[in-house]
């Protein structure tokens, strides 16, 4: 549709518009990804003469650059976004079959960032999950799912706020508190 979406359609378009070798086109790509004005100013000469002496009119050219320079800015490489993808994927079916146990691991990992943690815990009220306040029985170091404890308010369970995200509260003391519960 006219529209660049992977970076080697930008090395693509070089090769077929200026007559660029593929490893030309490839400095072209690393040119724009950085995005410095004397060498993007260089390439953009160099694409545009290259373009016009292959049929292409100068403005046409012109324009052609002027949307690979924008596609630079949020470009991507193609077998990365295959790899993306399949983790989205992943991570979509983890969400949808096992959200208390996914919204768990989620918390788990940003347990140090009181920011990333407000967007989880906003993320289970939606869903109805319940994320039940540190419990001296009940709590793990980590987040954890207690599935089996739903209700029509919590459809989806019950998570168990972990205790080393309670703030200054160190691991040591948490291992401690919790061998001895146990």
């Amino acid at each position: 549709y006219g529209i660049f979406v992977y970076q080697e359609q930008v090395m693509q378009a070089a090769n077929a518009l200026a007559g660029y070798s593929l490893g030309s086109a490839d400095i072209l790509r690393r040119a724009m990804g950085k995005k410095k004005p004397e060498e993007m100013a260089k390439q953009r000469a160099g694409f545009t003469d290259r373009a016009a002496e292959r049929g292409t009119e100068r403005a046409r050219a012109t324009w052609i650059f002027d949307l690979m320079e924008k596609f630079a800015g949020y470009g991507f490489n193609k077998s990365h976004s295959a790899a993306y993808a399949l983790l989205d994927y992943q991570t979509a079916y983890l969400k949808a079959n096992f959200p208390a146990e996914y919204l768990a691991a989620l918390l788990t990992s940003v347990k140090t960032s009181l920011e990333k943690a407000a967007i989880y815990l906003n993320e289970c009220r939606v869903m109805g999950i319940r994320v039940a306040v540190p419990d001296i029985n009940e709590s793990l170091s980590d987040f954890r799912p207690l599935p089996d404890l739903t209700s029509a308010q919590f459809p989806l369970g019950t998570i168990v706020f972990g205790l080393s995200a309670v703030r200054n509260v160190g691991a040591g003391l948490v291992e401690h508190i919790v061998a001895e519960r146990d």
